[in-house]
């Protein structure tokens, strides 16, 4: 693999194709560069302070034949979030389309919160308007329409609720919360009864999901596709695996504190009858591996 930059860089077989990834040193991200070493060169723009400089940039895209485009921001004020997604993403395209190969492709991870996150009786299609109700949201829809208006092939890949080894606690994955939790001996608490619910996906299903869409693009370039379990899965039954699984665990329910109550799933039968993908693993094995994970490291 190699960094740019400041940025270490790391290689695979030569000879083969060379690829791009933005955002790997972050949770999605880290693990595709994992699985992509066998594929070719890999080559990653790790977001520092600031946006990547022009230099950078041309150093990343020159030469590079598929780029997977994670980076990004998800946390912070609007200003960070906006510029960091929308600005980042115009910066890299530009720079792709001034320096890159002309046959280069790009895979793009989105979000679920394109979508009007309503409760919703059923799964949320592609067909559904992206009208997002977060700052994140927004910042992911105008990225997206960056790409669909740059002229290079895409595949934007809306990703659900990823979970897993190595995502990070107290952020933005309440799997990864209740589980670091749990094996520190912590009580899990929730706001509200629990009944609120989310799709969720393992980060394995996910990997695999990206590098089909890399690795076999011909099927579905030009193509926004959802990447999700398709069940609504609610906090109430990710406590009690979670509990199943780590014996003497405490619960809290804070039913005096508002919570959202909105539930939804989203529909990723387009991209399955387009790549032949399905989530592999289960929400009791993923909580089990992510519990695993917690037990494996130094608790602080």
């Amino acid at each position: 693999m190699t960094e740019i930059g400041n940025r270490k860089v790391q290689t695979a077989n030569r000879e083969s194709m060379r690829i791009g990834v933005t955002g790997a040193r972050g949770f999605i991200g880290s693990h595709l560069v994992s699985a992509l070493k066998k594929r070719g060169t890999v080559v990653t723009l790790l977001r520092q302070k600031g946006l990547p400089g022009k230099r950078e940039l041309k150093q990343f895209v020159t030469g590079t034949d598929l780029f997977f485009h994670l980076g990004g921001v998800n946390r912070g004020t609007d200003e960070e979030i906006l510029n960091g997604n929308i600005i980042g993403t115009s910066r890299l395209l530009e720079s792709i389309l001034n320096n890159g190969k002309s046959s280069a492709r790009l895979v793009f991870a989105s979000s679920a919160q394109v979508y009007p996150l309503v409760n919703c009786k059923t799964p949320i299609r592609e067909t559904k308007k992206a009208n997002p109700d977060t700052v994140y949201g927004v910042s992911k829809q105008n990225a997206e329409s960056l790409i669909r208006i740059s002229g290079i092939p895409f595949t934007v890949l809306r990703l659900s609720n990823v979970y897993g080894p190595g995502c990070r606690p107290n952020y933005n994955s309440v799997v990864a919360t209740l589980c670091y939790r749990a094996v520190r001996g912590l009580p899990l608490v929730i706001n509200g009864d629990g009944r609120q619910g989310r799709d969720f996906v393992y980060i394995e299903d996910v990997v695999r999901a990206l590098g089909l869409a890399g690795f076999q693009s011909v099927a579905g370039s030009g193509k926004i596709f959802n990447v999700s379990s398709g069940k609504v899965v609610s906090v109430k039954q990710i406590v009690k695996q979670v509990c199943r699984l780590h014996k003497n665990t405490k619960v809290e329910f804070l039913t005096d504190k508002k919570n959202s109550d909105i539930s939804y799933c989203c529909d990723s039968s387009r991209f399955s009858g387009k790549y032949s993908w399905r989530p592999r693993v289960s929400l009791s094995k993923g909580i089990e591996q992510t519990l695993s994970y917690y037990r494996g490291r130094k608790i602080t």
